[in-house]
């Protein structure tokens, strides 16, 4: 178990537009803050002060290289495992409502994710 995962996340120094510097924990989130992630996956600012537990707008006092840290380190923090709880989620959709994720998918103009129960197959 990396150390990371026993505290939680990871404590980095951002340096503020304003001058000087702030410690922040960068959070490897539970698995009730996924949805949030989700929701602000469009939003990289709201997703920043999430990984930091911070209100909204503090992402705005820190350089866009400290932001840019806290979202690779955030990034690497929970990609892997949001990715996992993702597909969970559209397979319990699936489930429930067989063909949906497809629909929305489609209907947003996007492509199915890659794994997800409808994806178009890749083999050969």
């Amino acid at each position: 178990m990396s150390t990371e995962t026993l505290f939680g996340g990871a404590e980095l120094e951002v340096n503020l537009v304003a001058g000087g510097t702030e410690k922040v924990f960068v959070r490897q989130f539970p698995i009730r803050l996924m949805p949030q992630m989700l929701t602000y996956l469009e939003n990289e600012s709201r997703l920043v002060e999430l990984f930091c537990d911070k209100p909204e707008g503090w992402s705005d006092s820190i350089t866009v290289e400290s932001f840019e840290r806290v979202v690779q380190e955030g990034e690497r923090l929970n990609t892997d495992f949001f990715i996992r709880w993702f597909h969970r989620r559209l397979t319990r959709q699936e489930k429930v409502m067989p063909g949906i994720t497809e629909k929305l998918v489609r209907n947003a103009g996007l492509p199915l994710p890659t794994g997800s129960p409808n994806a178009p197959s890749v083999a050969a």
